[in-house]
């Protein structure tokens, strides 16, 4: 009788267990991450997906580049932020849920008018951490040639820099600039934000083929429903976030 007891809990917590998902995110980065209450269009949007799912989401906030390692070592059932890695043989990648488009801004006085690039080398420019990696090889191989080049981690100093014309070009994505340009009280008018990158189209990461279906499946469905377009619009005041459509199976 004892046996049976014990095994009616092991299973009700192993049922009580699946019920949840531990999606590993990043750290503080509004509007998509905001850590003060746990809001922000990834968050709402992940939880949004989970729900679908018939999962709990609970997230696990680590530096984007621990994020892959700890999915590899099963510390998550969701590595976000992830681009397909043809070699890592251990993981499944999802369709498309989250697009960046990043720009490289400067204020309209200065009537800088880049469309390229290469137009960025006769500026002193400021980044974010990491760009250098993460806006691929041409840009990289471009750092080296800018006149004035640093990248910085709290990307609410990049628009200070900027309207203080401590730097020329801010290189950050465009609904972070946004953000911050709005809790500053400023309207885009001062500013000109060119496209001179590729937007940046990110997947989810998953060890669990079955899990990734669910997640694919549930994307597909909240892209056609209102609240797609409400997220867009509550944390970026714009509909932005065009995402390759997921492929039938």
């Amino acid at each position: 009788m004892r046996w049976l007891l014990f095994l009616c809990i092991v299973f009700s917590l192993t049922a009580q267990a699946k019920t949840e998902l531990t999606i590993l995110v990043g750290l503080d980065k509004p509007p998509y991450i905001d850590l003060n209450d746990s809001s922000g269009y990834e968050l709402d949007l992940l939880r949004l997906l989970s729900k679908k799912m018939g999962y709990d989401a609970v997230f696990l906030h680590v530096p984007n580049a621990r994020i892959k390692d700890l999915m590899l070592a099963g510390r998550g059932d969701i590595a976000t932020l992830q681009r397909p890695d043809p070699e890592q043989k251990q993981l499944f990648y999802s369709q498309p849920y989250i697009r960046y488009q990043n720009v490289a801004a400067s204020l309209s006085s200065k009537s800088l008018q880049l469309r390229s690039l290469e137009q960025l080398q006769p500026y002193s420019v400021v980044a974010f951490h990491n760009a250098r990696i993460l806006l691929g090889p041409e840009y990289q191989q471009l750092v080296p040639l800018v006149l004035n080049y640093q990248e910085v981690a709290n990307q609410s100093q990049q628009l200070q820099m900027l309207l203080l014309e401590r730097c020329d070009v801010v290189v950050m994505d465009r609904n972070i600039f946004y953000y911050y340009a709005k809790l500053a009280g400023h309207s885009m008018q001062p500013f000109d934000l060119a496209p001179v990158f590729q937007p940046s189209l990110y997947r989810a990461a998953f060890k669990n083929a079955q899990l990734r279906k669910k997640f694919d499946k549930a994307l597909a469905e909240v892209q056609q429903e209102p609240i797609f377009t409400q997220l867009q619009l509550k944390y970026f005041s714009e509909v932005n976030q065009e995402l390759e459509l997921p492929q039938p199976e």
